[in-house]
């Protein structure tokens, strides 16, 4: 798994962030977007970083002994499973804020905590690739950051459809497309 392959799947992952993000700029009047865009997208990014970290910690400290012969397998199914369940999600209802939960710290922490669950699999899935921590975690805390921001600047009051779940439905479709590549190259 090289570069281009980590960076796709942090993109892909990243795409909730953007669907929650999009779909709370949709409800929050101008006044409060502005502020809590940057909020949304630190407490997005530094979930997804902390999950991140436990599920490559995890697979160090207790299964790297175990999976060790079967790496791309176990890359492959975590893969599989993100991309069927992004999929699946491209046609339910995401999380969102409203200007009510603007101040709500704990909906924000149980939100970032959720979606950032996504970021524990691929982590696991990396460390058993023999790939470095660092680099990886500051890619995902910047692709993450971005594409919360970017959620946030398509979200419009006016917007009659919803671009980022059809993005969602893509990002489900790389994913899968990515842990087939896993177990052919």
């Amino acid at each position: 798994m090289g570069i281009i392959s980590v960076l796709i799947i942090f993109v892909c992952i990243c795409v909730d962030n953007m669907v929650s993000a999009n779909m709370s700029a949709i409800k929050l009047s101008p006044d409060k977007k502005s502020i809590f865009s940057i909020k949304l997208g630190l407490f997005f990014a530094g979930f997804n970083a902390l999950w991140f970290t436990v599920g490559y910690i995890a697979s160090m400290i207790f299964f790297r002994s175990w999976v060790h012969f079967a790496n791309h397998w176990v890359a492959f199914a975590f893969l599989l499973l993100l991309g069927i369940k992004f999929m699946m999600e491209s046609i339910e209802k995401s999380p969102s804020f409203n200007n009510v939960d603007v101040d709500d710290t704990r909906k924000l922490v149980k939100v970032s905590s959720v979606i950032g669950l996504n970021s524990f699999l691929v982590g696991y899935a990396v460390e058993t690739m023999d790939k470095a921590y660092l680099p990886q975690l500051i890619l995902l805390l910047i692709i993450s950051f971005v594409l919360t921001m970017l959620g946030f600047h398509l979200g419009k009051k006016t917007s009659k459809t919803i671009v980022s779940k059809r993005v969602e439905l893509v990002a489900g479709l790389m994913l899968i497309v990515m842990a087939i590549k896993m177990i052919i190259i």
